[in-house]
């Protein structure tokens, strides 16, 4: 798929980022280049397995370094874009959020706009677009993010959509829905089900917020990578926006008893916490649009569990040692 192509992810030292490197060496990739901060993952422990590769390459730096980015994009091919503040940061610090999202991104598209090379774009965007619904929303339908974080995702989203019809750039959006699996680590800021996993396996009280009926449509880290290669590999889908999305359709109380059923202690009981502000308690995508192309989510959600949980039990044993 990527032979004698040189393939840029950004962000590609965290969570998703590094699977996504791992599948594009494993499709003959010329060179990978992975370009990070290290602001939302503390080292490089997702990609040092890949140290002695000669055709991967790791760059400490920012999309918001201008001339960083010309050079970049200059080098390559394509671009699978997961750089990102994350939602709970947003919360926090707005403008490092507005920076990352908004300004970071446009960085990357105006290096694409003035470069010779004109790479490819596959950019991950987010359900939290959107806002929330009584029914599953569609691409095409109004938008009404309801946290910074989906206020800044939405306008890198407007401006690649710009660039697309006004400069020719190639690029198609991923709206990913609550991505778990492993790497996502359980004693971060987001990812609700490792998180709950860490606090289950060390017999503690995993924590759930008010009301505990909000909704989450969760799709394991494997699938959102084969949707990443679906879209590159598929001109179709070239200028276009699609929902990521598995087809689980579970509450927060319901998540955290299957948790506690399969890992916990008996006895272990979970506790409510204060509601998250602005969260969206009903963001559920259609999906109908790439699966008409011909992709669909494929793993069971008891078994990317199962390989989550075992890899949360190997982050806590290392972190004791």
């Amino acid at each position: 798929m990527f032979k004698n192509k040189v393939v840029l992810v950004t962000g590609g030292a965290g969570f998703i980022g590094s699977h996504i490197i791992d599948r594009c060496l494993k499709e003959h990739a010329d060179k990978v280049i992975c370009l990070d901060n290290l602001a939302g993952t503390p080292d490089t422990r997702y990609i040092k397995h890949l140290n002695d590769n000669p055709k991967f390459m790791f760059i400490k730096g920012s999309i918001n370094n201008k001339v960083l980015m010309q050079t970049l994009v200059e080098e390559c091919d394509v671009i699978f874009n997961n750089a990102a503040s994350k939602l709970v940061m947003s919360i926090n610090n707005p403008s490092i959020d507005v920076q990352t999202n908004v300004c970071g991104n446009f960085n990357i598209l105006e290096a694409i706009r003035y470069s010779k090379r004109r790479p490819r774009l596959i950019h991950a965007s987010t359900v939290s677009v959107y806002g929330s619904s009584d029914k599953p929303f569609k691409e095409d339908d109004k938008r009404r993010p309801n946290t910074i974080y989906g206020i800044n995702k939405l306008t890198a989203d407007n401006y690649i959509k710009y660039y697309v019809h006004n400069y020719n750039i190639d690029a198609t959006i991923l709206h990913y829905c609550h991505v778990y699996g492993p790497r996502q680590s359980s004693i971060s800021i987001a990812g609700v089900i490792n998180i709950m996993l860490g606090k289950v396996l060390k017999g503690e009280q995993p924590t759930v917020n008010m009301p505990g009926t909000q909704i989450r449509c969760f799709t394991y880290v494997g699938d959102v990578v084969e949707a990443n290669m679906f879209a590159y590999k598929n001109k179709k889908t070239i200028g276009e926006e699609y929902n990521v999305a598995s087809k689980v359709r579970m509450n927060m109380i319901e998540l955290v008893n299957i948790i506690i059923s399969n890992y916990g202690k008996q006895g272990t009981k979970y506790k409510i916490g204060e509601p998250r502000p602005g969260e969206c308690l009903k963001p559920i995508p259609d999906t109908s649009k790439i699966e008409k192309l011909g992709f669909k989510c494929k793993t069971e959600f008891t078994k990317g569990l199962d390989i989550t949980k075992k890899w949360v039990d190997e982050e806590l044993k290392n972190e004791k040692d």
